[in-house]
């Protein structure tokens, strides 16, 4: 493989996607001897990591696309299968312990918004299913999924950007500028109006993507230079996220450790030659954390020996939608990177 393909992107996803898991376990079980650990877990800077690594993956499978069809399909095929999965399976399994009848259950309009929401990328307008998790502290199925509808509309923009650069000839730091101020604009403008749920979504995540497509367009100079770049990086980003409490830089500093750590360390090289399960990591943790808590095993029994439990489920349920599902939607490309990573493991 190339320099560009020998990273630690594969150990990065599933640390990010193992921290928004936890993160998540400890929030919604509310185990009291679970709260102390929950700064330990930052799920903001887990997904805004996700953000600075789809950025520079996604602009490197861009370019690699025989076109902006050949694209969108190899997208469409590695999100959509299991995505699709855990959403029909969800709504189908959970009527076991709805407090609806089956009928009613499969006749109720919500259970039907339910699936025209979240099969369309639209959790957020309809999240809960009928009678199914109203003791738990929220009735969401799957309340990590609002960040896909932005992977997608990343996804989506990704050939706007290009076009621009290519037919209009925009200057590609130039346009990078704009969306990057933009993005930021709008991100500390909600926040300082205390909308932080607006503040997060796609316009103010999108400084993270367009700093991933810049470092994968500056990858050689980027990788000479790393580290020199690092130290003023990580001095920077301290300073704006726990001193000053701002979000300017932050993107651009934040994604440099991403990258500094993707291609510092050449012993995790090889570290997802099993598999890719962090997608399945994070579209499965959520419901099942949602029915430990709603079968009432955190407080019926040690609570800390049912959180690895469920994690490790979590982990088994990513390992087979790896295997049986996700892997053979794969492009052949990726299949044969995947292969040369099993063999140079």
């Amino acid at each position: 493989m190339n320099k560009i393909n020998r990273n630690n992107f594969d150990f990065l996803r599933v640390v990010f996607a193992a921290t928004v898991a936890i993160a998540h376990l400890i929030e919604l079980s509310e185990v009291s001897v679970f709260q102390p650990y929950l700064n330990l877990f930052n799920t903001r800077l887990a997904i805004d990591g996700f953000f600075v690594i789809s950025g520079f993956l996604i602009a490197k499978s861009y370019e690699n696309s025989q076109s902006v069809n050949d694209y969108i399909f190899r997208r469409v095929k590695r999100i959509v299968p299991a995505y699709f999965f855990v959403i029909v399976f969800c709504a189908l399994l959970f009527s076991l312990i709805s407090s609806y009848s089956i009928q009613s259950y499969f006749f109720s309009g919500q259970f039907w918004s339910y699936l025209a929401a979240n099969l369309t990328f639209q959790n957020y307008l309809q999240p809960c299913l009928p009678g199914v998790f109203q003791t738990n502290a929220i009735c969401a199925v799957n309340g990590a999924l609002w960040t896909i509808k932005i992977e997608e509309a990343f996804y989506l923009l990704l050939p706007v950007f290009y076009w621009l650069v290519k037919n209009k000839k925009i200057n590609i730091f130039v346009l990078s500028g704009i969306v990057y101020v933009g993005s930021v604009t709008y991100f500390n403008y909600f926040v300082a109006i205390d909308h932080y749920r607006i503040a997060k979504q796609l316009p103010g995540a999108l400084a993270f993507f367009v700093v991933g497509i810049l470092f994968y367009k500056n990858f050689s100079y980027l990788l000479k230079q790393k580290h020199y770049v690092i130290v003023p990086c990580l001095v920077l980003f301290f300073l704006e996220q726990y001193v000053w409490g701002t979000h300017f830089l932050k993107p651009i500093t934040y994604g440099f450790m991403v990258f500094y750590f993707a291609y510092g360390f050449s012993f995790l090289n090889n570290f997802g030659k099993y598999g890719d399960f962090t997608y399945g990591i994070y579209i499965y943790h959520f419901p099942l954390i949602q029915l430990a808590v709603f079968l009432g095993l955190f407080h019926s029994n040690k609570p800390f020996l049912v959180g690895v439990l469920v994690l490790l489920t979590t982990l088994v349920l990513a390992v087979l939608s790896w295997h049986l599902l996700e892997l053979r939607f794969l492009s052949r490309n990726r299949k044969l990177r995947q292969k040369e990573l099993l063999r140079n493991g």
